[in-house]
């Protein structure tokens, strides 16, 4: 009889969890479908807000199919060799989407969204779940920076303000039609004083070959990228945005009265990777679990080759990532400054919302330069993509290995620069913006210097300083040029410590008010 009563005791007891677990189902869900905040929207879009219209069309596009964005910069690193006609018709016989196509065109654009992954993922999941609200937010960055006098016409770029189903829109167009220009800018610059500290501005730099003198001031431009035969028809440089009713354009010309003009996503091309939302979802066909529907839609996903690209429940790419939208979710990547709980793990950019994010992050999977704990892994890019095509596609680019851990070819605390900026040349840290990538302005002095998070060119590991181009303008004796030819600044002079972004964070992560004089 005890056993009997045990026995009915345990059932109970398990049709009252299932019961409870049911009962929290739609919470969870409903967490999942957090959308971002204007601010947080702002920070995320503000690499891109610049852009003319025609580029800016084509990654909002390419950023919502990930995994081709990856295998399309591969691929194209690959055939250097190629050009013009001989390109177009090569990359006319690959399978991807035709705005990542369309990017083979653009290679320093394609590579900072491969880069880039975790921005690209993120911005994807906006431009699927709230596109309306992105492109808001470029037109209030536009703004900015046309207030800011950072934005006029050109030679490479043409800015005009028009009418747009009943509103006042800012559009930038290439003043050559044929030529793209890819613009580079400081967003702290351009944008001038930015009103959302728990919400900084992603900014990822600029090439070598531009003068950082010229980032200090105002927008840079690359060499022109003839379009020639890719700016006709489809998605081919063909189209733009609506702003009037905040539609991407596929075709020229750009009529907001055109429906069919309109750009949809097509699900066939997400391969595999899950939709971060879950209406986004169920819009595509995904069903309950975030997957792409289709053939391509199965969480095992497998490339051409048969390598395992998504590891069967892995990832949290999908309701579990709160990078910039809060919910829970271990294996998120550290992202420490977004206004939500630091994670235990090292931690770059906090999330945006109140999740907790528990893991060092699972990005070096992806041979992410850097490895476990704070290299700004990002968010578990992908779903947790690992030894698979995309993984093995970054052999014998000088990456890191595919396994997190410390070092890898370029992980371990800046190995080129003598390890956090060094002091050797002839004193102080080299804090020479030429020197640095993952610049994140985390606030400002009373003078108006910039405190930025970044690492050093050939590391992933995190700091905590000052750019010396901004610091020679208010501060020259704490300022030299080493015999390397790069800047360096005295930060005991100025009263202020160098450190690592993990110290900074432990120690209380405030912002200096004034320099020591």
């Amino acid at each position: 009889m005890m056993r009997i009563a045990i026995r009915a005791l345990a059932v109970a007891l398990l049709f009252a969890l299932l019961y409870a677990a049911a009962a929290l189902t739609p919470a969870a869900a409903a967490q999942s479908d957090e959308l971002l905040k204007p601010e947080q929207l702002d920070a995320l879009v503000a690499p891109i807000a610049l852009y003319p219209d025609t580029l800016l069309a084509e990654v909002l596009m390419a950023s919502t199919y990930p995994l081709e964005v990856v295998e399309a910069e591969r691929w194209v690193q690959a055939n250097k060799n190629l050009s013009g006609a001989d390109l177009k018709a090569a990359v006319d016989k690959q399978s991807w989407d035709d705005s990542v196509k369309s990017l083979a065109a653009t290679p320093s654009v394609l590579e900072m969204m491969s880069n880039k992954l975790d921005w690209t993922q993120d911005l994807g999941n906006a431009v699927l779940a709230q596109q309306a609200d992105v492109m808001d937010a470029i037109q209030r960055l536009r703004s900015k920076a046309q207030a800011n006098n950072k934005l006029s016409s050109n030679q490479q770029q043409t800015v005009s303000t028009q009418d747009q189903g009943g509103k006042q829109v800012i559009v930038i167009q290439p003043t050559q039609a044929d030529t793209v220009y890819v613009p580079y800018y400081d967003p702290s610059v351009v944008y001038g004083s930015w009103p959302y500290p728990a919400y900084p501005p992603y900014y990822f730099g600029a090439p070598g070959y531009i003068a950082a003198g010229v980032i200090a001031t105002g927008i840079a431009f690359g060499a022109g990228y003839a379009l020639g035969r890719w700016a006709s028809g489809g998605y081919r440089w063909g189209g733009g945005v609506n702003w009037g009713s905040n539609n991407i354009a596929i075709n020229r010309p750009v009529n907001i009265n055109n429906i069919g003009n309109n750009w949809t996503h097509n699900p066939a091309h997400r391969q595999g990777v899950r939709y971060a939302n879950a209406n986004v979802a169920q819009k595509f066909g995904a069903g309950r679990n975030g997957v792409g529907g289709g053939a391509q839609g199965r969480l095992d996903f497998r490339g051409r080759g048969g390598n395992q690209v998504l590891q069967p429940g892995g990832g949290n790419l999908g309701g579990n990532r709160p990078n910039l939208g809060g919910g829970a979710g271990a294996g998120g990547g550290n992202r420490p400054s977004l206004g939500g709980s630091a994670g235990a793990g090292g931690g770059n950019r906090p999330s945006a919302g109140a999740g907790n994010r528990p893991s060092a992050g699972n990005r070096a999977n992806l041979g992410s330069r850097g490895g476990g704990g704070g290299g700004r892994p990002g968010g578990n890019a992908l779903g947790n993509i690992s030894s698979g095509r995309v993984a093995n596609l970054d052999a014998g680019r000088g990456r890191a290995s595919l396994g997190g851990g410390g070092g890898g070819l370029r992980g371990g605390g800046g190995a080129r620069m003598g390890g956090g900026g060094g002091r050797g040349g002839g004193g102080g840290r080299r804090s020479d913006i030429r020197l640095k990538h993952e610049i994140v302005l985390l606030g400002r002095l009373d003078d108006g210097i910039g405190l930025y998070r970044f690492a050093y060119n050939g590391s992933e590991k995190l700091y905590v300083g000052l750019m010396a181009q901004e610091v020679q303008a208010v501060r020259p004796d704490a300022v030299m040029s080493g015999s390397d030819g790069y800047l360096r600044v005295f930060y005991n002079r100025l009263g202020l410590k160098f450190e690592t972004y993990q110290e900074w964070l432990t120690s209380g992560a405030r912002v200096p008010v004034t320099l020591a004089h």
